[in-house]
């Protein structure tokens, strides 16, 4: 009688570790938009899950972001971490941010974006007929729903087709978290004919934003003016409270 020899188990284990490595390894970079919402696409896309790059993202069919790159930094496993640095291009504006992975979840750590306005005003249904456009700048040393949420962003030249004569004026929004997912934010003008100043609170487990706004134009401001003069008057502003 003969016998075959069969391998041990811990053959059979280590065959399929090295398997399951080189699947891994070998993941498309389509792989991660099975992890993305569905307003959010990634158009031709190269490489891999680990270092790879896209022409395009867009949200809600809209361009944010051209030359998005990822790359893996293995370094980081000493850390018992899973970190990509990520690099984007919106026209001549650079953004990057490193995408970290990590047992307690996941965070964004150095960010630094800029990212159109329109797209993300249009998720909002009292913003969308609006039409708001600007450039945001969004500056941040980490966000994650472990801690809470501090950030700071610039938004520049803004505009909205309704109004053609002229852009409204430049504001810096500070967001500074309670807890994990509340908080409260501020406003203050950087620039422009069309002063903005208000505070409010935010929670993002229940999206909701909400504060009083006081609106002070600077001088006459074509197609804006009848809007304003339908808010409740503070001085020589109008509030807007949401």
């Amino acid at each position: 009688m003969k016998w075959r020899l069969l391998p041990s188990w811990r053959t059979l284990l280590i065959i399929a570790g090295i398997f399951l490595f080189a699947l891994i390894v070998r993941l498309p970079a389509s792989f991660m938009t099975l992890f993305l919402p569905q307003e959010i696409q990634l158009r031709d896309m190269q490489g891999s899950f680990w270092n790879g790059q896209a022409s395009v993202v867009g949200v809600g069919g809209v361009l944010v972001q051209e030359q998005v790159s990822w790359n893996f930094l293995p370094q980081a496993l000493l850390d018992a971490r899973l970190v990509w640095a990520v690099r984007g291009r919106l026209a001549d504006q650079t953004s990057k941010l490193e995408l970290v992975a990590r047992a307690g979840g996941v965070e964004l750590n150095e960010v630094s974006l800029a990212l159109p306005l329109e797209p993300l005003a249009a998720l909002h249904p009292d913003l969308k007929s609006v039409q708001l456009g600007a450039l945001l700048r969004v500056t941040a040393k980490s966000l994650s729903m472990r801690s809470p949420l501090v950030a700071s962003v610039t938004v520049e030249h803004l505009f909205t087709p309704l109004v053609p004569q002229r852009e409204f004026g430049s504001y810096r929004l500070n967001f500074k978290g309670e807890t994990e997912s509340r908080g409260g934010w501020q406003i203050a003008t950087v620039a422009g004919v069309l002063r903005a100043a208000g505070q409010g609170t935010f929670d993002i487990g229940q999206l909701k934003f909400n504060g009083r706004l006081t609106l002070t134009p600077q001088s006459q401001i074509p197609g804006l003016s009848p809007l304003l003069a339908s808010l409740p008057k503070s001085g020589e502003g109008f509030v807007l409270t949401f």
